[in-house]
Order: C-alpha cells, then structure tokens, then sequence
C-alpha cells in the first residue's frame, strides 16, 4: 500500500469498533488486523507535520489543496461542533510546528494568502479564533485549543507555511460531526447539496442512473420523501464492508419492524467489478427488503458521478478490487437536505435507528 494512503483515521468519539479508510484521505485497516497502529490522533485532536514527509497533500473537492494537518495520513479539511475541544499534537521527530489563524472566510475554496504575518509566540487565550496562535509546539508537544466562535478558519504553520505549504481548514460548525470534512457545511455535503459558490446545474440535466437489487433503474433524488441513508461498499471488500453491511442489514429489519419511515441505500465504489448483478447477489445474501434497503451497481460512468458527489475515495488493493475506500453513512432528511454524516462501526444500526425513531414518521 502506498504509505502516504495508509493511516487509520479515528472519525467519531465512543466508537466500538475503528472505522477502516476514510473521508477523502487516508485509507488503513479495520480493528487492528494486523499491521502497524497509526500514530495519528482521534476525534479530540488534529496532527502537525511537514506534508511532504509525515503527512501527504489531500486535493480537497471544494476546498482544494491543503496540507500539514489531520486525523489521517492525508490532510484533511476537518469541522467540529462549536464547544468541542482539541488536542493539537506534533506527529513530527524533529521540526517545530504552530497552529495559527491566518483568516476567517465564509466559504469555499480556501484564498489562502502568500505570505502571512503569523506569531510564533502562543495568542488567543486557548480559543479558536482570530489571531490565534499555539505557540512553537516541539517535537511530540500538545496543545489544547477550545472551539467556541463558530465560523470557518484558514489556518496555517508559521515556520512551514510558505516552504512547504503547511496550510488548511477548520470548519466549527453546528451539528458538525468530528472529524475529515464532516460538518452540514462545506465539506463533502457541497458536492451533494450543491455549494453556493458554484452554479447550479441546469435543470434538464440528467441524474446518474442506479440500478438496484431488482433490476429497477433509480436517482437518489427520486427518493426524497422520506429519510434516506447512503453508503459505499465494495462487495469484493473483507475489511470495513462487511461490518457496514451488516450494520445496514440490522438497521433495516428494525425499521421495517417498526415501520418507520426511511429508505437505506448501499452504491458499490468498484463499479468496474460490481456489476448490478453482483449488488443484487449481496442483497440476497442479506436477505435486503428493497422497501427498506436498496443495494445498487450501475455503469461506470454513473457510479463515478455519484461517487464524485459526495467526494468518495477508493483505492485498489493488492488483490486488483478497490477495497481501500472511504467508510461514512450521508444522512439526509426527507427533502434531500444533508442531515448527518455517521462513520462505520460496531454501533452504526443503533445510531441509524435511532436517529430514524427519534423522527417517529411511519409507512
């Protein structure tokens, strides 16, 4: 595996199982199966490294590039809750690292400027906000940095951010989930709601096609009208997939024993060697009610359009499939607006029910 693709990113606090791969960047291991443990930080903290050494650039959808800090091995932009606090941690040996605010924006993509004036010396009170600064942080040093200004920060590293263009995003937003990109703002739900600084599509633009377990053609768009959760799998994965799948199996039958208002949705990400008919044999394998629970293939090119909205990664492993990916579930209300972003693990049917229950609408 390719190093700069190989860390485990922990996504979400109290998770019973870590999730394999993730948003957009770093792809690892599920659950420690063997392999090196990731030195990269969880939920609660951000990492700092030079990118071009610990950690690798991440071309960010919306964003663009970014780089120097993450919870993966690939920088990520990252979006808190307001009120949430961080540890930011050096990950390097050796170079001395900073957090500094350069500038608050109110969308994307990230004008960072060329050469900013940023302090060496600690500013802000431990707050998140402008002119904040950490101070020199050593090599393996912390720091503990409260998020309580809402808002969308560029920030920046004062030794290394003009040499190696130490750089990137945080969003501290409500209803944000901790993590890569995970916030209801900017960051992979632009590329599914439609980010107000791009254009909208026409109209009569046609929606990639998906095909589901019974052969039927559908948009994702052609589902509102009640909750809808989306996943990506691949079916030729043994690591995070078969955890997902069979979460969403769980969380199916239990919806339908409620008769709860809400459809699930399972895209494979290999198009290239899940057919239509190879979704359709996992959906029997499961047993998947298609009221409740639709697993879909399509062409290629369709799949690689659904996939691109919401900012999907994947990455062919040793055996030739790309069961290195991405493990969220985009959650969406019954009008199609992005709701939630929950990562796989061993706890994914209660909170999928739940959050289903909680709404109390029924078929």
């Amino acid at each position: 595996m390719n190093q700069s693709r190989a860390g485990l990113l922990l996504g979400a606090t109290a998770i019973a199982v870590a999730a394999a791969c993730t948003n957009g960047g770093g792809l690892g291991s599920i659950g420690g199966g063997g392999g090196t443990p990731s030195p990269f930080p969880a939920a609660s903290a951000i990492g700092a490294a030079i990118p071009s050494r610990k950690i690798g650039v991440e071309n960010d959808p919306v964003w663009g590039s970014v780089g120097g800090y993450t919870q993966a091995q690939t920088s990520q932009v990252l979006a808190f809750p307001p009120g949430a606090k961080i540890t930011l941690k050096n990950l390097s040996s050796k170079d001395p690292h900073t957090l500094n605010v350069i500038a608050q924006t109110n969308g994307p993509p990230a004008h960072f400027p060329q050469s900013p004036s940023l302090s060496f010396s600690p500013s802000g009170n431990g707050v998140l906000g402008a002119g904040y600064a950490s101070g020199l942080l050593n090599p393996g040093a912390s720091v503990t940095v409260t998020l309580s200004n809402p808002g969308i920060y560029l920030i920046g590293c004062a030794v290394h951010y003009v040499s190696n263009n130490m750089r990137d995003v945080i969003e501290v937003v409500g209803g944000a989930t901790p993590g890569p990109t995970a916030s209801p703002g900017s960051g992979p739900y632009a590329k599914v709601a439609g980010a107000r600084t791009r254009p909208r599509k026409p109209a009569a633009a046609r929606q990639p096609l998906l095909v589901d377990q019974r052969g039927r053609t559908f948009t994702l768009a052609s589902l509102r009208g009640e909750p809808l959760y989306v996943t990506f799998v691949s079916a030729h994965c043994t690591d995070a997939c078969p955890l997902i799948n069979a979460q969403f199996s769980d969380a199916s039958r239990r919806i339908a024993r409620a008769r709860l208002a809400a459809r699930l949705v399972t895209i494979t990400l290999d198009p290239e060697h899940d057919s239509p008919a190879t979704m359709s044999a996992l959906a029997n394998r499961f047993a998947a009610d298609p009221h409740y629970w639709l697993l879909a293939g399509g062409t290629i090119a369709d799949v690689h359009a659904v996939m691109r909205q919401f900012g999907v990664l994947s990455v062919e492993g040793r055996h030739g499939y790309r069961d290195e990916h991405t493990t969220f579930v985009y959650a969406f209300d019954a009008n199609g607006t992005p709701a939630q972003t929950m990562l796989a693990s061993s706890a994914l049917s209660d909170d999928i029910f739940d959050a289903v229950d909680s709404r109390r609408a029924v078929r």
